[in-house]
């Protein structure tokens, strides 16, 4: 996305880097930046020590228009915020008496005298535009360092919400001339697809630094496909963004489930609805998580479940012949419960630790009554137990989704 503003946040704390304060700061200042059209392109965490911050800092000035910190500010020998951000802009500090006044005054608001070593958090770098900090006692400011704005904020997140919110973007907004400018997101749901198929099939549309730019994110069964676009409004964004989103889901077609919000379970949900069916689901391998899932809606088309924790009742439970093949007792385990329920359509999730080179065999199957569908899906994994339940419940999900959709049920493709 270029001819766009670029920002690096800078957090600063050693707690940062120990891993005894999770950072939530840069995601929210991430999101605000792109509200405004600006792209966080880096994120950097540094410790409490001067020569440290100062080496980052002069970084992060080199390769962004926009730097804003947080954390460093406060009244101690270890927040060196202030001191950093001098030496990188090559200004000295300078105290301002003002600002002095009002640290004491949240002190005697709050029935105590200010201690001494808070006069520290009066000191800013010299020629900065001061930003009041109504909620805490931290003041943040704003300074120049190679002509381009660095932005200082306390790390305590509720007061730089608040600064973010009230200061910092109609500040941005007036300063750097930004307009109504955006950057907007769309985010296409896969599933039953890996990274590397998924990238083998897109990856031609994907390129660093574009308008609209394409990232791709993986997690356990599913892949996020992210269009960003930064445009004047949420109409030109999307106009930048659909005709690529409409050429990916051409090219990816039934794995595409869903976009932006959509869960599958909902898209489910929402297809059983549609249609007037309701679900039953039998499961031997994932513990109940393909129901549990399905559990957390307010769902009016889940009418049972079942975990059967062996292969014996299992052939018991679908009628079945002792030694038939997984992919006959899947099937005829979502039929099975289908029959026993009462329901419109089962799903099975059928499986059991097996002597094959990666540990599981695992096998799905969904059946719709009256349509004559039996989908079946089979795959073998490895890896730990829980990861791979994780895996058979999005699987075993995704071979129903697309057994309702077979049956006509209507898309799932989100507009």
């Amino acid at each position: 996305m270029h001819d766009h503003f670029s920002c690096e946040v800078v957090t600063i704390g050693t707690e940062l880097l120990l891993g005894q304060i999770e950072d939530t700061n840069t995601s929210y200042i991430a999101r605000q930046m792109g509200d405004i059209g600006i792209t966080v392109r880096y994120r950097t965490a540094v410790g409490d020590r001067l020569d440290e911050i100062v080496h980052v800092l002069k970084n992060a000035v080199s390769r962004c228009d926009l730097v804003i910190t947080t954390g460093g500010l406060g009244p101690t020998l270890d927040d060196l915020t202030r001191e950093a951000v001098a030496q990188v802009a090559g200004v000295a500090l300078e105290f301002k008496s003002d600002l002095m006044e009002q640290i004491k005054s949240i002190f005697k608001k709050a029935g105590y005298k200010m201690p001494e070593n808070n006069r520290r958090q009066a000191y800013v770098p010299e020629g900065s535009r001061v930003i009041e900090n109504p909620v805490g006692t931290a003041p943040a400011f704003m300074v120049k360092a190679d002509g381009k704005p660095v932005i200082s904020l306390p790390g305590v997140p509720r007061e730089l919400k608040h600064l973010m919110a009230t200061e910092v973007i109609p500040l941005l907004k007036e300063s750097l001339h930004l307009g109504e400018s955006r950057l907007l997101y769309r985010v296409l749901k896969v599933v039953g697809m890996g990274e590397s198929k998924v990238d083998h099939l897109i990856g031609d549309l994907i390129k660093p630094g574009d308008n609209p730019e394409i990232g791709l994110l993986a997690s356990i069964g599913e892949i996020t496909i992210r269009i960003a676009a930064v445009a004047e409004d949420k109409a030109h964004a999307y106009a930048l963004i659909s005709p690529l989103e409409e050429e990916i889901r051409g090219r990816l077609g039934k794995a595409v489930f869903g976009s932006d919000g959509d869960t599958l379970e909902k898209v489910i949900e929402d297809m059983l609805n549609a249609s007037g069916r309701h679900l039953s689901i039998a499961d031997t391998f994932s513990g109940g998580l393909a129901a549990e899932r399905m559990h957390k809606l307010p769902s009016t088309s889940l009418l049972s479940s079942i975990v059967i924790p062996s292969r014996e009742y299992a052939e018991s439970f679908a009628g079945m012949s002792s030694g038939g093949s997984e992919e006959d007792g899947a099937v005829a385990m979502s039929r099975a419960v289908c029959r026993q329920s009462g329901s419109d359509v089962g799903l099975s999730v059928f499986g059991f630790p097996a002597p094959s080179a990666l540990g599981f065999r695992v096998r799905a199957a969904a059946a719709v009554k009256g349509v004559g569908i039996d989908n079946i899906f089979s795959w073998e994994m490895g890896g730990d137990m829980a990861t791979i339940q994780q895996r058979a419940a999005l699987i075993g999900l995704n071979t129903l989704r697309l057994a309702l959709l077979e049956c006509g049920t209507g898309t799932t493709l989100s507009a």
